[in-house]
């Protein structure tokens, strides 16, 4: 329960870091994209020892960094309010499962805290991610 404020600081950082990101070429984009393939798949099996929640979590995390990964990708190849919103929802998503397979660890009424502490921090993101979406369009249809 303690760890998702730590991941809420580092969605942040990411949305920041993303939407700075200057446009790349498509080799340059397909490199990345294998690199991510690459780099998921060995995370993914070094999940491979570990059982129940342990396995979870881990296949949370290498799930959650891949299909972050991607989005990012995606919006460093074409940036765009809509690419960079889909990335903000792909960090809370991810923020969100692992938090979730975090709090099966507890149980009882620690337990539902946890989950409610997941759902508000997620809903919060994905309402950040929303209205930086909304003002970002607005920007670009002051600018046309």
């Amino acid at each position: 329960m303690r760890k998702i404020p730590g991941i809420v600081v580092a969605a942040f950082a990411f949305t920041c870091s993303g939407a700075m990101a200057a446009p790349m070429t498509k080799d340059e984009y397909k490199a990345a994209k294998k690199k991510i393939v690459a780099d998921y798949t060995v995370e993914r099996q070094t999940c491979g020892s570990r059982y129940g929640n342990a396995l979870a979590l881990c296949v949370a995390h290498a799930h959650g960094e891949r299909d972050v990964a991607k989005a990012e990708l995606e919006a460093q190849y074409k940036p765009s309010a809509r690419t960079n919103y889909n990335a903000a929802i792909a960090r809370s998503k991810s923020a969100y499962t692992i938090a979730r397979d975090e709090c099966n660890e507890h149980s009882g009424p620690e337990k539902k805290a946890c989950l409610k502490e997941a759902v508000d921090v997620r809903k919060a993101a994905e309402a950040d991610a929303l209205a930086k979406r909304t003002a970002q369009r607005a920007e670009e249809a002051a600018k046309h």
